[in-house]
């Protein structure tokens, strides 16, 4: 992007906007954002959409908004912001992380799960929600899935494992070559 003198800004957020660096087309800048990008760690509560409405609202150049978000939250209000972007006349990528875990469920003994926003944590016996849960994470996917193909919002499925170098890096340059 950069080579192309694209400008590339970034946004982190949990239920406030943390850091704003705004865009800029340098290689220079493009360390300052992947550095800030590897120094993130879990903050609090979430509040996707209310975000996401602000920032809709506060770009006022049209642009290629890329969205890097496990999307957990209400899905009626993180469409509806969303479409905000969509509205506004942003094209919107999504890549929908989840841990490697939360996708296969590979566990298969009583375990402890901790809530990283807020805390909480629960005891269960996997083999009892195994079924249910991968049902479930299933349809949250196919929901995010289904909802940005009719809002023409392009969306990726992607977890932790993949470097977020790589994982940008190849999608551009797939969208480069279909482009």
């Amino acid at each position: 992007m950069v080579r192309q003198q694209d400008s590339v800004g970034l946004v982190t957020f949990d239920s406030e906007v943390r850091s704003f660096i705004p865009p800029r087309a340098s290689s220079i800048h493009l360390n300052v954002l992947l550095r800030q990008l590897e120094n993130l760690s879990p903050g609090g509560p979430t509040n996707v959409p209310e975000v996401f409405h602000r920032l809709a609202e506060s770009i006022h150049r049209r642009g290629l908004i890329i969205i890097i978000s496990d999307l957990y939250g209400d899905p009626r209000d993180i469409f509806r912001a969303l479409r905000h972007f969509r509205h506004k006349r942003h094209e919107v990528l999504i890549f929908h992380v989840f841990d490697p875990a939360e996708l296969r469920f590979p566990f298969d003994r009583m375990s402890n799960f901790v809530d990283l926003e807020t805390g909480e944590d629960l005891q269960v016996d996997p083999k009892y929600l195994r079924k249910e849960y991968l049902s479930q994470i299933e349809q949250f996917v196919n929901s995010y899935r289904m909802e940005c193909s009719e809002s023409r919002i392009e969306y990726v499925l992607t977890d932790t494992s993949v470097p977020f170098e790589f994982m940008l890096t190849a999608y551009l340059g797939k969208r480069k070559r279909l482009g």
